[in-house]
C-alpha cells in the first residue's frame, strides 16, 4: 500500500484548550484506518481539520504527497474527501436521489435533469448493493437506510477518501454488518476508510490498524490483528476496564404500569399504539429499537413532557397519566432524556447551574427568606464534578463546551442525586468512551441493587443485553417482542428492531 494521508505535527486549540497537540499520522491508501479514544480525546477534531472543517494552527496536511491546506468542507470534497457526521445532514421532505445529488444537480439546458439524477443515484446504489427506493421521501426512511444515503452523496461526488463519524451508534447489528460489507466493497475498490468509534467488538472487526489517541495526543498506532479488544480498551483509558456484569437483586412490586398507551407524534400521527407493559422496583426492563420506532414519544410521554393520547399510566400506585412534570419528579422518577444538548441541559448555562436545575428548591439549596445559598450550590457541584469523575477546567464553565460523554455524566449526577424509586434512561451511552461507560453502567446498577426500577432505552443491543433482566422490542409504536435476559437471542432481537419476527 502506498500512503495517500500524511499528517505532521497538527495543533488545534479552542481558547486554552489543545484539542489536537502535535499529532503525525500516516494513512495508507485502500485501508480500514480506525481512530479510538476517550471522549474529547481530539478524534473528530482532527478529522474536521482533515475536512477543512476547522483550521489548523499549526502543521503540514499532505495529501499524495501534495501539501494540501483546506479553507472548508468544498475543499475537501474538491480533493475527494468526504466525511458521514454523527448528525446526518439530510432534508427530510425531499427524496433519496434528490438528496444525493443535492448542491451538483445534473442540468438539460437550464433545468434540472431528473431522469439523469436518477439514473446516475440509481446506479451508484447497484454498484455497492445498497437496497434503498432512491424515490423515496428520507424522512420516512430508517436510520440505517439515512445513512446509506449519506454514503452514496460521498460517491456522488466521487470521494476515495472517506471518514465515518461514529456511523453505527443507532444501528442494529444486521445493519452494522452490512454497513461493514460496504467498507469491504469500498477497500476493494482502493478507497480509504476513517473509521472513528468507541466499540472496540465492531474496530477489530473491520479494521486493518487503529490509531490511538488520548488528551489531544496520538499514542501510537497499531496492526488490528496485534492487540485484542481488552488490550485496546485499557490504552484508550489507562488503566484496566472492567466488563459490565448483570447483577441478582429481588424483584419487587411495578413502579411503572402502562395500560394501553396512545401517543401521538409531532403530526397528530400515532406513534406509540397500545402499549402496555411494567417495571418493577429492582428490575431492568431495556426497551430496543431503532431510532424512530416511538421511543423518543414514548419516553416523554412517561416523564410528562407529551400528553397521553389515550390510555392509562401507574406511577407508585397513583394515577400519573395527567400529572405534571413536577408530580411525577415529586413522586420518585428522574429522566435522563435521549438528547442530553436539546433536553438534558442548557448548554450556554454552567456546570454548577445545570447541576442544580430541577432540584434547586430543596431546603440544602435555600437559605433565609428562601434565597438559594450560593455556597451550598458550590459545594453540591465541586463534590459532584469530583463523584462522577466530570472533566472540567471549573464548575463556572460552560456546560456546552464540554466532550458529549462529560456532558452526559453532569446529567446523570443531577438526576442521580435526588431520592428515586425510578429511572428512566435513553442512549445512555450514545458516543460515549469505554470508561464513561464502565461508570455509567456502574451508576445503573448501583440504581437496581439499592430496589429502584429502571426503563433502559437503548438502540444498542449490546448495551440492552448487558444490562436488563427483562427485553421489550419496539418496532413501528409497538412491542413486538419480549424475552427474559436468560432466553435472549441476539439474532432474534436483531431482527425483530428491523420488524422481523422470527
Amino acid at each position: 500500500m502506498s500512503e495517500i494521508i500524511r499528517l505532521e505535527s497538527i495543533t488545534k486549540k479552542f481558547g486554552k484548550v489543545i484539542a489536537v497537540n502535535n499529532v503525525n499520522l500516516s494513512i495508507e491508501n485502500g485501508e480500514i484506518h480506525s481512530i479510538i479514544g476517550e471522549n474529547g480525546a481530539g478524534k473528530t477534531t482532527l478529522m474536521r481539520l482533515l475536512y477543512g472543517m476547522y483550521k489548523l494552527d499549526s502543521g503540514s496536511m499532505f495529501l499524495r504527497n501534495e501539501s494540501v491546506r483546506f479553507s472548508s468542507p468544498k475543499d475537501a470534497i474538491e480533493n475527494k474527501i468526504g466525511m458521514v457526521h454523527q448528525n446526518f445532514m439530510l432534508i427530510d421532505d425531499f427524496t433519496v436521489y434528490e438528496n444525493v445529488v443535492l448542491g451538483l444537480e445534473p442540468r438539460k439546458f437550464l433545468s434540472f435533469d431528473r431522469t439523469l439524477a436518477r439514473e446516475k443515484v440509481r446506479k451508484l446504489a447497484e454498484e455497492y448493493e445498497m437496497e434503498v427506493d432512491i424515490d423515496w421521501l428520507v424522512g420516512k426512511i430508517s436510520v440505517g437506510l439515512q445513512q446509506k444515503v449519506e454514503i452514496l452523496k460521498l460517491l456522488y461526488r466521487n470521494s476515495n477518501i472517506l471518514i465515518f463519524d461514529e456511523p453505527t451508534a443507532v444501528l442494529t447489528p444486521q445493519e452494522s454488518d452490512a454497513l461493514f460489507q460496504i467498507f469491504q466493497k469500498f477497500k476493494d475498490s482502493e478507497k480509504t476508510v476513517i473509521f472513528i468509534s468507541h466499540k472496540l467488538k465492531e474496530v477489530k472487526k473491520v479494521s486493518d490498524r487503529v490509531s490511538i489517541m488520548r488528551n489531544g495526543n496520538l499514542l501510537k498506532t497499531f496492526i488490528n490483528k496485534n492487540l485484542s479488544e481488552e488490550q485496546l480498551a485499557e490504552m484508550i483509558a489507562g488503566r484496566k476496564i472492567s466488563k459490565t456484569i448483570p447483577i441478582r437483586t429481588k424483584i419487587g412490586k411495578a413502579i411503572l404500569k402502562t395500560e394501553n398507551l396512545t401517543i401521538l407524534g409531532n403530526k397528530r400521527i400515532p406513534k406509540v399504539k397500545k402499549m402496555s407493559f411494567e417495571v418493577k422496583s429492582g428490575e431492568i426492563v431495556g426497551i430496543a429499537g431503532v431510532v424512530g420506532n416511538g421511543q423518543s414519544e414514548l419516553e416523554e410521554a412517561i416523564s410528562g413532557m407529551r400528553k397521553i393520547s389515550s390510555g392509562k399510566m401507574i406511577f407508585n400506585g397513583k394515577d400519573a397519566t395527567r400529572m405534571s412534570v413536577r408530580e411525577r419528579r415529586e413522586l420518585g422518577m428522574v429522566y435522563i432524556p435521549e438528547d442530553r444538548i436539546r433536553t438534558g441541559l442548557a448548554p450556554l448555562a454552567s456546570i454548577r447551574d445545570n447541576l442544580v436545575m430541577g432540584h434547586q428548591n430543596e431546603k440544602f439549596f435555600l437559605g433565609s427568606l428562601e434565597f438559594i445559598k450560593r455556597s451550598s450550590v458550590r459545594a453540591f457541584a465541586e463534590e459532584s464534578v469530583k463523584s462522577y469523575e466530570i472533566v472540567c477546567k471549573s464548575i463556572e464553565e460552560q456546560v456546552g463546551t464540554l466532550s458529549g460523554g462529560n456532558m452526559q455524566k453532569v446529567v446523570i449526577a443531577r438526576e442521580f442525586s435526588q431520592n428515586v424509586s425510578f429511572l428512566m434512561i435513553s442512549q445512555p451511552t450514545r458516543g460515549v468512551d469505554v470508561r464513561g461507560i464502565e461508570f455509567i453502567h456502574k451508576k445503573i446498577l448501583d440504581m437496581k441493587k439499592s430496589g429502584g426500577a429502571v426503563l433502559l432505552i437503548s438502540a444498542d443491543l449490546d448495551e440492552i443485553l448487558a444490562l436488563s433482566d427483562r427485553i421489550l422490542v419496539m418496532y413501528e409504536g409497538q412491542i413486538i417482542y419480549s424475552t427474559s435476559i436468560q432466553d435472549a437471542v441476539s439474532k432474534k432481537i436483531g431482527l425483530a428492531m428491523l420488524g422481523i419476527r422470527s
